[in-house]
């Protein structure tokens, strides 16, 4: 019969090293994997964004301004800047072009989406900073038009 009363101290040491070698990379593991899937929310989060845009644009033949990288769109009689995470996109005709703009799953520490468009209003960028960045991959990541 199976008793770990029987085993030597140098065994139980040594399978207790083993159980905390696993669960310390099961916990490496698991924070790498919770960085790629707020990285992946962010993709598409900005990807949902700029279909939105582009509806805007098909409509206007610009895409809406940006002020301190906010989308300028939110009003129904003025433009007023839209807060990631809170309001909507829509242009002054009160078209509605994204119900509400996402926010980083970072936001509450400060992380936010940035958008940028030229002077013409023909281009735009939509920047997120990622969180799982090593070696060449780059740690900004944007979608462009």
């Amino acid at each position: 019969m199976f008793s770990l009363f029987e085993w030597k101290k140098h065994e139980l040491i040594f399978v207790g090293v083993v159980l905390l070698v696993i669960l310390v990379i099961s916990q490496i593991q698991l924070k790498v994997g919770q960085m790629k899937t707020r990285d992946a929310q962010r993709k598409a989060d900005v990807e949902l964004v700029g279909r939105a845009l582009d509806k805007y644009y098909a409509d206007h033949q610009v895409f809406p301004p940006a002020e301190d990288g906010k989308i300028l769109s939110c009003g129904g009689v003025v433009d007023l800047v839209c807060d990631w995470g809170k309001d909507l996109i829509r242009d002054l005709k009160g078209t509605v072009y994204l119900n509400k703009l996402p926010a980083d799953p970072l936001a509450d520490q400060g992380r936010s989406y940035v958008y940028e468009v030229d002077k013409t209003r023909q281009q735009y960028r939509i920047y997120v900073t990622l969180e799982n960045c090593q070696g060449d991959v780059q740690c900004k990541w944007y979608i462009e038009n």
